[in-house]
């Protein structure tokens, strides 16, 4: 639900560390004299497109045909036993990995073990299966760091057709908001039997599929403790204390609001930071908040 943070200028250098894996079973050439050796005029694309071409292009060109029983296709793109080290690594390095990019639910940060090296909590999910795209196993933006559960409990083969995290076109924080439909607007809410928590996107459907698929809904009714912590908070925080705290402590009305409900509350660009980051953007916006 939040659109992937790369850093700058990442294509080249994720291009270069590929192409030159080589093969020992195959006189130790590498991917690229492979490519160009057995499929270059084979396939209707190059392996610049597989290996970094946008989201956008890699649904284009994924039907180029029924591959995903070829062998040597398979071998070229051989993500697990091949390069899924060197990938993971590349993430580790070049991707903002904080929480799981598909549900903003777990945390997925890198850390340093005791004897000092890095490891990392996400898995990759192949946003379009690799088991019927195999020749899509290494693309770039078809790569999603995300949690265990979206990828292996929920996700897993299915298709998802809408936009992907990857894209440029991913707008799923400013076009599905979470939403209480609180039927008491004074705030006096006791349980979570009191209201409702959904994710509703307005005057369109494009990512209802997206939501299907990882069980957003249901996942997120585990945490309306969050917004009754929330609300319960507001009720003692309206703005007339908010202002009176921000002339006591020299802050501004923002910070005094970031101290009480969230550090990123007023940054739409680091959302992926933090858990339940979006739910709490939104809650926000809808206590006014924001």
């Amino acid at each position: 639900m939040i659109k992937i943070a790369y850093k700058k200028n990442i294509t080249q250098i994720y291009y270069d560390d590929l192409v030159n894996r080589k093969f020992q079973k195959e006189d130790n050439k590498t991917l690229k004299e492979l490519f160009n050796e057995k499929f270059k005029t084979e396939f209707d694309c190059t392996l610049d497109d597989l290996l970094y071409g946008s989201f956008e292009k890699l649904q284009e060109i994924k039907d180029l045909g029924d591959m995903s029983k070829r062998d040597d296709v398979k071998a070229l793109f051989n993500y697990e036993t091949k390069f899924q080290k060197h990938i993971s690594k590349f993430f580790e390095q070049y991707v903002e990995v904080h929480t799981c990019y598909f549900c903003n639910i777990e945390f997925i940060n890198t850390f340093m073990t005791k004897d000092e090296k890095i490891k990392n909590g996400f898995t990759l999910d192949h946003y379009i299966d690799k088991g019927k795209y195999p020749y899509l196993a290494l693309s770039l933006y078809n790569l999603i760091p995300s949690c265990y559960t979206c990828n292996s409990k929920v996700k897993r083969v299915h298709s998802v057709e809408t936009l992907s995290p990857a894209s440029t076109h991913f707008d799923f924080d400013n076009k599905v908001k979470f939403k209480t439909f609180m039927q008491n607007r004074n705030l006096l809410i006791d349980s979570e039997e009191d209201f409702a928590l959904l994710l509703k996107e307005d005057f369109s459907d494009i990512y209802k599929q997206y939501i299907d698929v990882f069980e957003l809904d249901g996942r997120y009714k585990y945490h309306k403790y969050k917004v009754i912590e929330m609300i319960n908070r507001r009720k003692e925080y309206p703005d007339s204390r908010i202002k009176e705290l921000a002339l006591l402590t020299q802050k501004t009305e923002e910070e005094v609001k970031q101290d009480l409900f969230g550090e990123y509350l007023f940054e739409d660009d680091n959302l992926h930071k933090r858990p339940l980051s979006k739910l709490i953007h939104d809650i926000s916006e809808e206590l006014g908040l924001i």
